[in-house]
């Protein structure tokens, strides 16, 4: 993935996630973070599924719990 595709990607879970920048996205746990809900977590996955284009492993899926979890699997990819 280009790093042009990774900003945007992260661009759209910020718009998600309603927070205003990456350095917010790295500091937020999903336990902590009232708007990271179930049918959030649904939308970051699909999110990160169609931009990478490719399916994420199941183990991975239950390690996003976090901002930092998100980017590394960006940055993965």
């Amino acid at each position: 993935m280009k790093n042009i595709s990774k900003l945007k990607l992260i661009k759209k879970i910020n718009k998600l996630l309603n927070i205003k920048n990456d350095n917010e996205l790295k500091k937020i746990k999903k336990k902590d973070f009232d708007k990271w809900d179930s049918l959030t977590h649904l939308q970051i996955i699909f999110l990160l599924e169609k931009n990478i284009k490719k399916k994420i492993n199941i183990s991975k899926l239950n390690k996003i719990s976090s901002g930092k979890e998100i980017i590394k699997i960006i940055n993965d990819n």
